[in-house]
């Protein structure tokens, strides 16, 4: 009876604990939850917590499922070590884990004790010689402000996580009402993007980059661009996130590069394709490969070809991004540092991988003549470029005067609505075509300056 009692007691633990990590199951916390609240005074409450590991799907793809699951155990003695004893912390599946904090009596400490998970969760895993950062969204409601079962205020904080994923990296969200409406809105919306990549409506459309020395077009950026028949035009800044959260961003990247270097293969020679490359394809080891079959396929040559990154995509896994810059760079290919100024911004970027241009934040261009601090930012990645002899893109040119201004200053390339802005490839055709007519619609703005 001894044997059969402790037996008992022991499928009971495994079947209210996941194996993998040891933490609860979500039957354990939803059998919990009553015994959490029963603590709450009518002045106090508890925060519920959604959380999920951002881009672990490509992590555990590249590096191995014996890898993944040594990261969500780290991932998850990390969540404990700071929930401790007075909340509970549960992995409800895959990458996706639940808090129940502590008693707060304010709502700014439950917003602080988000805050100490994000920090813990940023700092670096280490396993062996692989090294790895990682971010997550926080998604909070609170109980029982925002109810009092603990399934719909899960369902409330997996809504406010999304609204947090859609803000940025590694910030955290409390539910507020309008959100139900919201998230509808970008589950539509992922749906109608699935769809929309399948039958190839996502296109690239193309924005000249000037030299400001010549006054010809020296390239152009492909931009992908999505009109759904429901929602309309829809910005990238709403798409591209999407497609990076549901793991089809390779697939989009794909046919968008295929069909850009195509395009660009009828261009002049002396003419290049810049790409802008997503964060999470960084940490790809196929990459290169992927991207050397495109040109082959397309017939575009490789030296004409820029692929633009972010910051953010080498502060992530730096090692695997070197590893894969470098490979690219073997291949002919030009590196270029997106949005610079913007982000973390290390001067041992420069040194330290193989870049060959950087683009100025348009934010820094647009008020570069009203902002002192700006200017002096845009004149300081001038020199540094031109004394590292890396190509310098002015990003957001939309006055004359700024144009005029980065000329004097050294700049010789510039990209924004002064020039054009980004149109389809038949457009494009036809901008390259008045260039050899002598009669660029954007000639005059910038001679009159």
């Amino acid at each position: 009876m001894t044997a059969r009692s402790s037996a008992h007691s022991e499928a009971l633990a495994l079947a209210q604990h996941d194996p993998l990590t040891g933490l609860p199951n979500r039957r354990r916390l939803l059998d919990a939850f009553p015994d959490l609240t029963r603590e709450v005074k009518s002045d106090n409450f508890r925060a519920v917590m959604m959380l999920d590991l951002d881009g672990f799907k490509p992590i555990n793809d590249v590096y191995g499922h014996e890898f993944g699951d040594n990261l969500l155990r780290s991932f998850a003695n990390r969540l404990a070590e700071i929930v401790g004893n007075d909340g509970i912390v549960a992995r409800l599946g895959g990458d996706e884990f639940a808090v129940i904090s502590p008693i707060f009596d304010e709502k700014s400490d439950a917003a602080g004790f988000a805050r100490r998970l994000l920090t813990r969760i940023s700092d670096r895993f280490e396993f062996g010689e692989r090294q790895i950062s990682i971010g997550s969204g926080i998604g909070i409601a609170l109980y029982p402000h925002d109810g009092y079962a603990i399934t719909e205020l899960l369902r409330r904080a997996d809504i406010a996580l999304y609204r947090a994923k859609s803000s940025g990296r590694s910030t955290y969200r409390f539910f507020e009402v309008d959100m139900d409406a919201s998230i509808l809105h970008r589950t539509l919306l992922e749906q109608r993007l699935r769809r929309a990549i399948e039958d190839r409506q996502v296109n690239a459309h193309y924005q000249p980059i000037l030299d400001m020395d010549t006054g010809r077009i020296a390239g152009f950026e492909a931009l992908a661009r999505w009109t759904d028949n429901d929602f309309g035009m829809v910005p990238p800044t709403q798409f591209i996130p999407i497609a990076e959260d549901c793991g089809i961003i390779s697939e989009l990247t794909r046919h968008l590069l295929n069909d850009a270097c195509r395009v660009a293969r009828d261009w002049p020679e002396e003419l290049y394709l810049s790409f802008n490359l997503s964060p999470v394809q960084l940490q790809d080891p196929a990459l290169p490969h992927q991207i050397s079959s495109i040109l082959e396929q397309s017939g575009f040559e490789p030296k004409r070809l820029v692929l633009e990154i972010t910051e953010t995509s080498l502060v992530k896994n730096p090692e695997s991004a070197k590893r894969i810059l470098n490979e690219l760079t073997e291949l002919g290919i030009a590196i270029a540092l997106d949005d610079f100024g913007a982000g973390h911004s290390s001067m041992s970027y420069l040194r330290d991988f193989p870049i060959k241009k950087v683009k100025i934040d348009k934010s820094f261009t647009e008020r570069m003549l009203v902002d002192k601090q700006c200017g002096a930012i845009v004149e300081a990645i001038l020199v540094l470029s031109k004394g590292l002899d890396i190509d310098a893109v002015a990003e957001g040119v939309e006055e004359s005067e700024i144009h005029e201004a980065l000329s004097s200053n050294g700049c010789h390339y510039g990209q924004g609505f002064l020039y054009a802005e980004a149109v389809d490839a038949e457009d494009a055709t036809d901008l390259l075509k008045l260039q050899d007519k002598g009669r660029l619609p954007f000639t005059d703005k910038t001679d009159a300056a």
